[in-house]
């Protein structure tokens, strides 16, 4: 008996997310929809297959069941992974059929861990960064970190424009990390975190430099979420000479500025400086993390929004 009013409901539940238009009198309102919905509980069982698909059981604290398939497409937030007696959220498409069964099957997008504390949503936000079910409005500042779903961080060294930053969080897939809010309508938020899905890595990188694009070899991210550049290119456009010393098996950068192959961290006037990874070679050109331009030549205006790499000293180059 028990299980026949749990299906009742799941099918009640989906014909009220199906029925859309709302009707007063003679106009047609339209209820705006979240792009995600999502579904809460403890795994109770994992099943693996051998074509990189798993299908996972869930049952929420009211005894509500349901089936997370997951698969190369769907993103581990946090680095969370799955094992059983795991409370996590899954996220799946609002607008994606279903199949009427019991419990009910979602393809899941998103997997988080099941927070304890502040509030998480994934969702998809128009240019004003407000939610697809008009619910958030987000409220970006200089304290909300900002990463795209390789975990490379968007410089704020650079402060780039909330026109920019609209423009690369607008229309896409996003994961919200917030803890108060308004209590307007919609309610808005400064976010803690925000995780960019459908980044941007397929297509190349461009590379700015003193507002001119150059020719260079192509930037990329490392296996760790790391953004790499090519020394030379931008080095000598910056105005600085690169050289390579052979006995000491480094290389400079000007007169004051080296660093070793292989070995994480720089050498900037005698001070050393840490790195995110060590300086490679790669297709024969030397590499170095973006933030070496920030943290070793101390550029002011060094940033990774959306395709490009912009590269700027706010004053004249001095050695």
């Amino acid at each position: 008996m028990k299980k026949l009013i749990k299906i009742i409901s799941f099918v009640l539940s989906i014909m009220c997310f199906s029925i859309v238009p709302i009707f007063a009198g003679e106009t047609e309102v339209m209820q705006p929809q979240p792009f995600y919905l999502s579904f809460t509980g403890t795994v109770s069982e994992i099943e693996k297959t051998d074509n990189a698909i798993t299908k996972i059981f869930l049952e929420n604290e009211d005894g509500t069941q349901a089936h997370f398939i997951l698969n190369e497409n769907t993103y581990y937030a946090d680095g969370v992974k799955i094992e059983k007696g795991l409370k996590i959220t899954g996220y799946y498409e609002s607008g994606r059929p279903m199949i009427l069964i019991y419990p009910p099957q979602y393809t899941i997008d998103i997997v988080t861990p099941a927070y304890e504390e502040g509030f998480v949503k994934a969702d998809k936000f128009d240019f004003d960064l407000l939610s697809s079910d008009k619910q958030l409005k987000l409220n970006i500042s200089e304290k909300t970190e900002i990463l795209w779903e390789n975990n490379t961080e968007i410089n704020w060294v650079a402060k780039p424009s909330i026109e920019d930053l609209k423009n690369a969080l607008s229309n896409r897939n996003l994961i919200v990390y917030y803890d108060v809010t308004t209590k307007s309508i919609p309610a808005q938020t400064s976010p803690k975190k925000i995780v960019v899905l459908s980044a941007q890595i397929e297509d190349k990188i461009s590379i700015i430099v003193k507002d001119t694009l150059i020719d260079a070899p192509d930037a990329y991210i490392s296996e760790a979420g790391t953004v790499m550049v090519p020394v030379r290119a931008i080095s000598e456009t910056l105005g600085y000479e690169v050289s390579w010393n052979n006995d000491e098996k480094r290389v400079h950068v000007g007169s004051n500025i080296s660093f070793k192959l292989g070995e994480q961290g720089y050498l900037a006037e005698g001070t050393a400086i840490s790195s995110e990874e060590a300086p490679v070679l790669n297709n024969g050109h030397t590499y170095v993390p973006l933030n070496f331009f920030k943290d070793a030549v101390k550029i002011n205006t060094v940033s990774f929004l959306e395709n490009n790499i912009v590269i700027n000293p706010d004053s004249p180059l001095s050695e």
